[in-house]
């Protein structure tokens, strides 16, 4: 099984995996000094590298307030709870990668195509790419100029065209190989835009979808296919780290029950120890 983080997703799983609680003070006040060392014993928390460590021992502070241990077992429990529930977040968001990059490597070809029959859709773009093209390439005298060429070397212009062919031809490159590259640079730009959810990118990207009879469902449909096995087997382990999981919060309620029961036996044996003194003495009396 093989997984590939992308750039595309690495921000949005990063902040998944960052979420923090919206009271601070309600997590520091689970944050029982003597109770953390204790529980330092099991080790330093279980993360990878892109993870958050804050977010772990957050995760590891609420299970403590919530289920309030009282001895060593149930702090072993705990440190078992807080692993698995963190390793059950980690395939969650694995999967979640591995279903919607290729959809999003979709996205971003069907826009390329989009852009490629609708030149105003990424003019602006094309003169700052050809305007950094230019600054890189150009010698130090004419590179202050490059804006200014760069806008007025527009395409779909045929005194523009000559220009631009010219200065491109000076510095080694060619008209359609930069306008594919602005194309595709652009189009990236508007994955990673849509992913953020930024609305002008939203609207568009949904516009031209909408306008192409597609949508992102139909773009998973057609790359999702080769990538079902890894999928079930992330949930094979999902469902494995969950059931272990759940045993131990299971063996946490167990043993409440049993502590109570062993503490109300107590109790009643030691009233009948006190009613046999209390007798004994009268009897003495």
């Amino acid at each position: 099984m093989i997984l590939e983080a992308d750039s595309f997703l690495s921000s949005d799983v990063v902040a998944f995996m960052a979420r923090k609680s919206e009271s601070n003070k309600e997590v520091e006040a689970a944050r029982v000094p003597g109770q953390v060392q204790r529980l330092a014993v099991f080790g330093p928390p279980l993360v990878l590298e892109g993870e958050d460590a804050a977010a772990y021992d957050e995760l590891f502070a609420r299970v403590c307030a919530a289920v309030k241990p009282v001895d060593v077992i149930d702090e072993m429990l705990i440190a078992d709870i807080v692993a698995l529930e963190w390793e059950v977040l980690r395939w969650r968001r694995l999967k979640r990668a591995l279903m919607q990059e290729p959809g999003l490597e979709a996205l971003k070809l069907f826009l390329i195509e989009q852009l490629d029959s609708n030149y105003a859709l990424y003019q602006e773009h094309f003169k700052s790419y050809l305007t950094q093209i230019l600054q890189d390439n150009l010698p130090p005298e004419q590179a202050d100029s490059a804006e200014m060429l760069a806008a007025e070397c527009t395409p779909n212009n045929a005194d523009a065209d000559d220009k631009l062919k010219q200065v491109l031809s000076s510095i080694g490159r060619d008209m359609n190989t930069v306008l594919a590259e602005a194309r595709a640079d652009k189009a990236k730009d508007l994955v990673h835009e849509y992913v953020r959810g930024e609305r002008e990118a939203v609207t568009l990207v949904n516009e031209l979808l909408t306008d192409a009879g597609v949508s992102m469902d139909d773009f998973l449909i057609n790359v999702l296919g080769n990538k079902i096995d890894d999928i079930e087997r992330i949930d094979r382990l999902t469902a494995i780290a969950e059931t272990r999981r759940n045993a131990a919060l299971r063996e946490i309620d167990r043993r409440r029950v049993v502590l109570r029961q062993s503490a109300a036996t107590q109790r009643a044996r030691n009233r009948r120890r006190l009613r046999g003194w209390r007798v004994s003495a009268r009897g003495a009396g």
